[in-house]
């Protein structure tokens, strides 16, 4: 469930009511019914759904709805008209009742949840685009509160690099939805995009604070992190001279060669926390192999941080990457970091991944070739055809930013066509991904303008980085800009 709901419930005629009321910002949260090629829509004939046995509706309800005696009806969306609940009848509603609602004897409940009912598109229209790429704000939503219920400290979004290039804005409004209140982006034009959807949050800026830019920090309310002294020099004369109190964070290098002030440094600065107006609102470091806890430089670092919070008393601290949530609250402190896990990364390497998918990348087959044993294909190094194959081109590249392995013989890259996984021949080249369909059980599952999966619930994007012998992170925020993007909650 995601964290920050509201909950109503209607009991016997009586309401009661937990926790906050959501109330709609002026993100584009609309009603699915709006978009019937996402989710069904269900209405009846004449303007009145009655349902008269255990009902489960993946959408919204647009018309006035009766409830029968003794029934149960689960929406997963909104019901957008009236609803009359009769006697021994249970509703359970994940976004918002709008409609005149009528009791009669039957139990109501309501999870107003940020994200019900939520579709957003971007880039060029589907039909013209190379590719789709969906992301499910749902399944982001689930693992943002999976990590939030793990980690013993608050669970901050980092959503640099666009959002590992899966767009900032919808990225973290579904996060500020769905109760995150702590953002790290990677430099001032994202912050402003994060101001933008989550209004009452803080947040971080991880390059710093570049000549000149004071002013714009404290226009959008966001906090440099400070990485070195010249920085923070820098910082110093801006409050001086405008008395802006909205705090910066201190990047302290707690490893080897990171950026942010050495030690020494730290410790020259940590009398500033002896002062009233000091301005720290954040004491941070990162382990530099964050995914072994064995590695012997994880203990020191871990060391040296704790040493580094004596100095800072009273500061609050954060250390820990999604990865690290699973190393036990040791190094939890006040605040951990999620980034990439939230989009289905796995964060514990080796065992199951514990998180959902939350991407879905599918290409359109644009022709299909038949080789003869010998053949190869112009700009495909290391496919030889080795028997007659039978290939699918699909209409996406390495300038969509799909992997381009260096050694063509070592990677195991995969496409599902027609619900069957292919092998990725030879190279991608620019615009063309090449499949071996040969021995698809059914051959027509691939032809002309049907949809290849690249990445997706069966085929995620670690299996891929991995296949491809590709670090996961670059994988995932290489993914271009020519694909047709739909946001959407479920």
């Amino acid at each position: 469930m995601i964290v920050g709901y509201f909950q109503l419930r209607l009991l016997e005629g009586g309401l009661e009511s937990c926790n906050e009321l959501y109330q709609p910002d002026s993100w584009d949260f609309r009603p699915i019914a709006s978009i019937a090629a996402m989710l069904a829509v269900q209405k009846a004939e004449e303007g009145l759904l009655l349902v008269s046995s255990s009902t489960d509706i993946h959408g919204s309800i647009v018309s006035d709805t009766v409830v029968k005696k003794n029934c149960t009806l689960h929406v997963q969306g909104n019901i957008l008209g009236g609803l009359t609940i009769e006697q021994g009848a249970k509703v359970i509603v994940e976004g918002s009742v709008d409609g005149k609602i009528v009791n009669r004897g039957g139990r109501l409940i309501v999870n107003n949840k940020g994200l019900a009912a939520y579709v957003s598109l971007d880039g060029p229209p589907e039909a013209e685009a190379c590719g789709v790429l969906k992301v499910n704000l749902t399944a982001l939503a689930a693992n943002y509160e999976a990590l939030s219920a793990r980690a013993e400290a608050e669970c901050a979004g980092v959503v640099k690099g666009n959002a590992y290039g899966c767009g900032i804005d919808p990225v973290a409004g579904a996060l500020a939805k769905s109760g995150c209140r702590t953002f790290f982006v990677s430099n001032l034009p994202e912050a402003r995009r994060v101001r933008a959807v989550a209004p009452n949050a803080a947040i971080y800026v991880l390059h710093g604070l570049y000549p000149g830019c004071g002013p714009a920090f404290a226009e959008i309310k966001a906090r440099p992190v400070i990485n070195s002294a010249i920085e923070m020099a820098q910082w110093d004369a801006f409050v001086a001279l405008t008395q802006w109190n909205g705090g910066y964070a201190l990047n302290v290098d707690t490893g080897e060669c990171r950026r942010g002030l050495s030690m020494e440094e730290a410790a020259a600065f940590a009398s500033r926390v002896n002062s009233l107006d000091h301005g720290i609102t954040l004491l941070m470091s990162r382990f530099d192999r964050p995914e072994n806890p064995l590695d012997p430089l994880y203990e020191r670092q871990l060391a040296q941080f704790r040493e580094l919070r004596r100095r800072y008393d009273g500061v609050p601290s954060t250390l820990a990457n999604a990865s690290g949530i699973f190393f036990g609250p040791k190094t939890h402190f006040d605040l951990v970091r999620a980034g990439s896990a939230l989009l289905g990364v796995n964060p514990t390497p080796g065992a199951a991944n514990p998180m959902q998918q939350v991407l879905e990348l599918r290409g359109r087959i644009v022709q299909v070739r038949a080789l003869a044993l010998g053949e190869t294909i112009a700009e495909n190094l290391g496919l030889i055809a080795k028997r007659p194959m039978r290939l699918a081109l699909i209409s996406v590249g390495y300038a969509d930013g799909y992997p381009r392995p260096a050694k063509v013989a070592e990677h195991k890259m995969q496409a599902i066509v027609g619900g069957h996984r292919c092998p990725v021949v030879g190279q991608a080249a620019m615009d063309l991904v090449p499949v071996d369909v040969t021995d698809l059980p059914d051959p027509t599952a691939a032809r002309y303008g049907e949809m290849a999966t690249l990445i997706g619930a069966e085929l995620g994007v670690d299996e891929l980085a991995a296949a491809a012998k590709a670090p996961v992170r670059e994988v995932l925020s290489h993914l271009g800009h020519r694909f047709h993007r739909i946001y959407y909650a479920i």
